[in-house]
């Protein structure tokens, strides 16, 4: 079953062209492929969830269409109130994900990182308790960007501008957006 369901991902993630090596801020234009990839990438995850997990979501960039984005999707899981974030590791584990933080004083959520190739990322899993802040905060972003096309476009110059300053400094480029993110979710 596990097998299956890499074989499955990897196909969404080659097929809509997604994939940066870590560490490097690079953005591609929007792309309708992107939703179906999320699609395709929802269906594997939703056939395979634990109990737990009540809700998949598409966010971040590669899930506002017109925007450009790192060829990276997010998705965020939120998981029932009062299920352990950690209780996800031996599922998204089995799926060949990787763990790659824990929530913190900086990141609301438990990260986890699917790539096909060494230091390759195609998916960032944000696991979060559903209803909690942070699970509000992405969706309010996310929905904020669908809903205002003018926000969406200062968005993408910004981001545009922090990849062309920072191409090989993530955090730089994260720092960058932060007040615009703030001031609109």
């Amino acid at each position: 079953m596990a097998a299956d369901a890499s074989r499955q991902l990897a196909a969404a993630f080659s097929a809509a062209g997604l994939g940066l090596r870590r560490g490097v801020v690079g953005l591609a234009p929007a792309s309708d492929t992107w939703a179906q990839a999320f699609h395709d990438v929802h269906e594997v995850l939703a056939s395979t969830a634990p109990d737990s997990v009540a809700v998949i979501e598409h966010i971040g960039s590669t899930s506002v269409p017109g925007l450009a984005a790192k060829p990276i999707m997010d998705v965020g899981i939120g998981v029932r109130p009062g299920s352990r974030l950690g209780s996800l590791d031996d599922w998204l584990g089995g799926l060949g994900m990787l763990l790659r933080g824990d929530a913190n004083d900086v990141r609301p959520d438990r990260m986890y990182g699917y790539e096909l190739e060494p230091m390759i990322r195609l998916l960032n899993v944000h696991v979060l308790e559903l209803g909690s802040q942070g699970w509000r905060d992405y969706l309010a972003f996310r929905d904020h960007l669908r809903a205002h096309p003018d926000d969406r476009d200062a968005y993408g110059v910004l981001k545009q501008s922090l990849a062309t300053q920072h191409p090989d400094d993530r955090l730089a480029y994260i720092a960058g957006k932060e007040s615009f993110i703030l001031d609109r979710r």
